[in-house]
């Protein structure tokens, strides 16, 4: 999946663990801000709003999330 294309849309993505306490995978919802120049690193923001960058490799794209509908059971006459 090319990077270019998620900056500005929210993503669930798959977390390498980090150290011996965490052993598998997380899932989260990010939002993708930017791409540095050399595309090895995505700068994101979490559901609280902290932003931080991840290397490319760090994180794994399960799904581009949709916006929300205002009133998806509501149908037009």
């Amino acid at each position: 999946m090319n990077l270019n294309e998620l900056v500005g849309k929210r993503v669930l993505v798959s977390e390498k663990p980090y150290g011996f306490s965490q052993q598998s995978r997380t899932v989260k919802e990010l939002k993708v801000l930017e791409l540095a120049p050399t595309g090895n690193w995505v700068k994101v923001m979490n559901d609280d709003g902290r932003k931080y960058w991840l290397h490319y490799s760090d994180i794994n794209v399960i799904e581009v999330l949709s916006g929300l509908e205002p009133n998806p059971n509501k149908t037009s006459k």
